[in-house]
């Protein structure tokens, strides 16, 4: 019996969306492939996703996200294959496919249009068929579709089965605040509303990580989410989702074949540390520190008691989620070292700051001896104002620092170089640590801004350092 070729792998295809990205390789990518461990695992996930919404079976998760480094062919497969094999198994499902600007948008949509049209895919798929092939919008002849749209960009009267944000920020823009919130919000507003089921269409989110509140970091911190989280970093580490796949990496490496260790350190010159922390190792900040490095602080054993203990705190406006805590610190002066007993942070509305400051300063040693330094911003006037009038503690108003934190932060890291500020051992040691070695790509920065002040005020005496009178 003569044997179909063409049906025969065609079958295959639908069965496989690994062996189908195989198998149209060539229409978008003429370099010849390294199939490497991490696509085959992406396409079974993502095959298990669009099996189930070919069934209109109600999803596991509310987001697929995906990360992992650049050059690791996630935009062939993710976005400009899989909505294409999609279609051989459903040609009735919808999709919104975007990233962080038209362009680049447009060009993925291009390259997605070509596995679609070309003479490979129509001969083995003839049944889906093509009702429209412009730039920005497929469509099959069963009403399957595949709009093009970018990050912030509206989309009306637009519903999907799948909805794929591939990079929704760039390098460039994950530095802005206004640009991560207009992604964060776009992803979590604009496009949850455009799903034809929302008990059945998915989200999936592949980027590289670019900052602690990128979309990925946004979406992972929102516990009523149901998330199935994928990292790949280019290097083994304890961030590998699921961690299982850390028996994958061969050598430490996730990629041996195209990421070897010379190709990491050209990309870590290339991007520097803050770069390739994120778009390589997933974390977005260097795992050693950012400015400021976990290894030049010693954590230690000891007390606070018979010390003349300091206080600086760095206070915000409110309690409402979207400002920075306030964050308060005590210390005390051992010789030429300082010694940080206490740190936390905390959202407060005025009164219950108030009554915060007077609890941590006593908890923590205050005495007659102490000072307790408030930086003159946000309600640091008003707080500086109330202790005067509540208490009889030893108040004072620092002065507004002139240059910015980044600028502050690098004036002190010779200081903390030195091994001059130590940590009594606690349990806020770690959280203290995280937020001061991630600035400045760290959400977060008040434990930065308590820091300086107290280096400035104890240990670099006798000079006007950066806007701070000491």
């Amino acid at each position: 019996m003569k044997i179909d070729v063409n049906r025969a792998i065609a079958e295959k295809c639908r069965r496989s969306f690994y062996f189908f990205v195989q198998t149209m390789w060539d229409t978008v990518i003429s370099e010849t492939p390294v199939w490497n461990w991490h696509i085959k695992y992406i396409c079974d996930e993502l095959q298990d996703v669009g099996l189930r919404v070919k069934r209109r079976e109600k999803k596991l998760f509310d987001y697929y996200i995906i990360n992992v480094p650049p050059g690791t062919s996630k935009s062939t497969v993710i976005s400009e294959m899989y909505p294409v094999w999609c279609w051989t198994i459903d040609p009735t499902q919808r999709f919104i496919c975007g990233s962080f600007s038209s362009t680049v948008s447009e060009d993925i949509a291009e390259k997605c249009k070509k596995v679609f049209t070309s003479e490979k895919y129509q001969r083995l798929f003839p049944d889906v068929g093509i009702k429209k092939d412009a730039k920005t919008h497929l469509a099959t002849s069963k009403n399957g579709e595949r709009y093009t749209t970018s990050t912030g960009s509206g989309i009306t009267g637009i519903h999907a089965h799948q909805l794929i944000i591939d990079d929704p920020l760039s390098p460039q823009q994950a530095s802005s605040e206004v640009e991560r919130e207009t992604a964060n919000k776009w992803i979590s507003e604009t496009l949850s509303t455009r799903k034809v089921n929302k008990e059945v269409s998915v989200v999936i989110l592949v980027m590289q990580r670019l900052h602690e509140n990128d979309p990925t970091g946004y979406l992972l911190a929102k516990k009523s989410l149901k998330v199935k989280h994928v990292c790949f970093p280019a290097e083994d580490s304890e961030v590998v989702k699921p961690k299982e796949c850390r028996g994958f990496y061969k050598g430490g490496l996730m990629d041996a074949a195209r990421m070897t260790r010379e190709v990491l350190s050209q990309a870590k010159e290339d991007l520097g540390s803050y770069g390739y922390a994120g778009q390589y190792e997933q974390t977005p900040a260097d795992l050693s520190g950012g400015i400021i490095k976990r290894g030049w602080f010693d954590i230690i054993d000891g007390s606070w008691l018979g010390k003349d203990v300091h206080f600086v705190l760095d206070t915000a406006y409110t309690v409402k989620k979207e400002n920075d805590p306030s964050g308060f610190m005590s210390y005390y002066v051992d010789g030429n070292n300082l010694v940080i007993s206490d740190w936390e942070s905390m959202r407060l509305e005025f009164p219950a700051l108030t009554k915060h400051t007077v609890s941590f300063a006593k908890r923590n040693g205050y005495s007659s001896r102490s000072a307790i330094r408030i930086e003159p911003k946000a309600s640091g006037k008003s707080l500086v104002q109330q202790l005067r009038a509540e208490t009889n503690m030893n108040v004072i108003e620092d002065e507004n620092p002139e240059k910015d934190k980044v600028t502050r932060a690098t004036a002190i890291t010779a200081t903390l170089e030195s091994k001059r500020v130590k940590l009594l051992r606690g349990s806020w040691n770690e959280s203290f640590l995280h937020e001061v070695c991630t600035f400045p790509r760290a959400t977060h920065d008040e434990a930065v801004d308590c820091l300086v002040m107290a280096v400035n005020r104890e240990l670099i005496k006798q000079q006007k350092y950066f806007g701070y009178a000491v």
